[in-house]
């Protein structure tokens, strides 16, 4: 019972993606047809004014934060004993704390928006680390590559600010959004993947021996 809750408590992870990526798609698609995913922040479907922030707010504050609080639970479930993966579970959650600044300060003005995304960044990079201890070579160089990833396309949208402040175009910033949430979802569901296998190991381990 205890491992079937894990697992299901691990399968939060993939599903927080969805939960992220399909209601702004589906925002988009039904709501701004003047968006563009390239140019435009996704941060923009969630400003006040915005056709789409009715839609997307429930999910951001309940789906896709319930989903994540319970993808960081199925880690520390998995943790044992292990610092680095008690480390990641805390990342995972600590996020969700930010939320009420985000509503007090987040559209307060540029420099307050900017220093919530870089605490959301912050955390992804220490879970990213963390990780990176946590398990053996081949993840470890496919976390350093993810972990690349997101400071590069992160680093280049946070480069358009003096644009973003003056009112000018912002060609790029919509798609190095999305190459970096893209790259971190996608090393959550590794990672989730890698502790449901060492999990089942586990598990199978005293049978073999017991045979």
């Amino acid at each position: 019972m205890a491992e079937r809750i894990r697992t299901l408590l691990l399968v939060c992870a993939p599903l927080s993606a969805l939960s992220y990526i399909g209601p702004r798609e589906l925002a988009v698609a039904l709501r701004w047809e003047g968006y563009s995913r390239i140019s435009n922040a996704i941060s923009e479907l969630q400003l006040s004014g915005s056709p789409t922030k009715s839609f997307l707010d429930p999910w951001e504050g309940w789906v896709y934060s319930g989903l994540v609080a319970a993808f960081g639970l199925g880690v520390w479930l998995s943790a044992d004993s292990r610092w680095s993966l008690r480390g990641i579970a805390i990342a995972m959650v600590a996020p969700l704390a930010t939320a009420p600044l985000w509503a007090l300060f987040g559209e307060t003005s540029l420099a307050a928006h900017i220093g919530l995304v870089l605490i959301g960044i912050g955390v992804w990079l220490a879970a990213m680390v963390l990780g990176a201890a946590a398990f053996g070579k081949r993840f470890r160089i496919y976390t350093l590559v993810t972990l690349a990833v997101v400071v590069v396309s992160s680093g280049l949208a946070l480069s358009y600010a003096p644009e973003v402040a003056a009112g000018l175009p912002t060609p790029f910033i919509g798609l190095d959004e999305r190459i970096a949430f893209a790259a971190y979802f996608l090393w959550q569901s590794v990672l989730a993947a890698i502790l449901w296998r060492t999990g089942r190991r586990r598990l199978a381990t005293p049978a073999r021996s017991a045979g």
